[in-house]
C-alpha cells in the first residue's frame, strides 16, 4: 500500500506522523511526506518539518515532496500522480486561524479524493481498539473489509456497530435494546444477514471483535459508542455510495463523526 502523509506543520503535525507511521508500518506501506507552503520563501522551513517528520520514521520507505499553492488542490493532484491508496491528514494543527483552514481542507479531501482519508485526532502510540460503522446491507462490505484488515495488522480488536433509527416505541432504554441483539441474529431479517456477514469478515481477517447494535440517530449513537468504548479509530463509508444507504453515509453522518469523534477516523472510499 502507498501512503499520502499529508504535514501541515510542527509540532504540531507530530500526532499525525506517529499514527499514519503507526499505519505505514503495520501494514508494511510506503509513505510520501507532503508539505504545502503558500510561497516559495518557505521552502528552507518546509525543509525543516520533512526532516523532523522523516527522523520520525527511522523504519520506513519514506518520499518526500513539497508544494507550492493551495492545499487542497496539491493535496488531490498529489493523490493521482503518486496512485497512493490512503491519505492521512491531522483533524486540527497549529493556531485557531490555521485550524480552521486545515478543517476545511480536511472536509475537502473527504469530499473530493478518489481514496480512502484517515484523519488524525488525539493519536495514542499504538492502534488497539477500532470502531467499524456499518449502514447496513452489501454496500457497507468495503468499510467491514478494510476495518478488519487495518485491525488486523495492527493485532487491534473491533467492534462492528449498526445503528437502526428511529427508536422502536416498545424500547425503553439501551439495555433492553442490546438484549435483543442475540434473538436477531438468530433471524432472516436483512439485517441480520448483513451483521453476520460482517462477523464472518472479521472472522476471516483474524480479529478479536464484538457486534453492537443501537438504536437512535446514527451520528449521535457512533459518537456516544466512541466516547463510551473508548476507541483508538472509528471507520466510517465516505460519499459516492449508491441506493439507500447514500444518505447515511454522505450527508451530515459521515461529517458528523469526523468533526466530532474523540478519535481518530478513517473514512473509506471503495476502490
Amino acid at each position: 500500500m502507498k501512503i499520502l502523509l499529508c504535514i501541515a506543520g510542527m509540532p504540531y503535525a507530530e500526532a499525525t506522523v506517529r499514527f499514519g507511521g503507526g499505519i505505514a508500518g503495520s501494514t508494511q506501506s510506503s509513505v510520501t511526506l507532503l508539505h504545502v507552503i503558500s510561497r516559495r520563501g518557505e521552502r528552507v522551513a518546509g525543509r525543516r518539518v520533512l526532516d523532523r517528520a522523516h527522523e520520525m520514521l527511522p523504519d520506513l520507505t519514506v518520499t518526500r515532496r513539497i508544494r507550492q499553492g493551495d492545499p487542497t488542490e496539491r493535496i488531490l493532484t498529489e493523490i493521482r500522480r503518486g496512485h497512493h491508496n490512503l491519505v492521512v491528514v491531522g483533524a486540527s494543527q497549529g493556531s485557531p486561524l490555521t485550524q480552521r483552514l486545515l478543517g476545511s481542507v480536511t472536509l475537502q479531501i473527504i469530499r473530493r479524493a478518489p481514496i480512502s482519508v484517515l484523519v488524525v485526532r488525539r493519536a495514542g502510540p499504538h492502534l488497539e481498539r477500532v470502531l467499524i460503522c456499518t449502514g447496513g446491507l452489501d454496500v457497507a462490505e468495503p468499510v467491514i473489509e478494510a476495518g478488519s484488515r487495518l485491525a488486523e495488522a495492527a493485532h487491534a480488536r473491533a467492534a462492528l456497530l449498526h445503528v437502526i433509527s428511529p427508536v422502536p416505541s416498545m424500547y425503553t432504554g439501551l439495555d433492553e435494546i442490546e438484549e435483543t441483539l442475540p434473538e436477531l441474529l438468530q433471524t432472516d431479517t436483512p439485517t441480520a444477514r448483513h451483521l453476520r456477514s460482517g462477523a464472518e469478515i472479521l472472522a476471516r481477517h483474524r480479529v478479536s471483535a464484538e457486534l453492537k447494535l443501537r438504536y437512535g440517530v446514527a451520528a449521535d449513537e457512533i459518537l456516544s459508542e466512541a466516547r463510551e468504548g473508548d476507541y483508538d479509530l472509528v471507520v466510517i463509508g465516505a460519499s459516492g455510495t449508491a441506493g439507500r444507504l447514500r444518505g447515511w453515509l454522505l450527508g451530515d453522518v459521515t461529517r458528523q463523526v469526523v468533526e466530532h469523534a474523540p478519535r481518530s477516523v478513517l473514512v473509506v472510499r471503495p476502490a
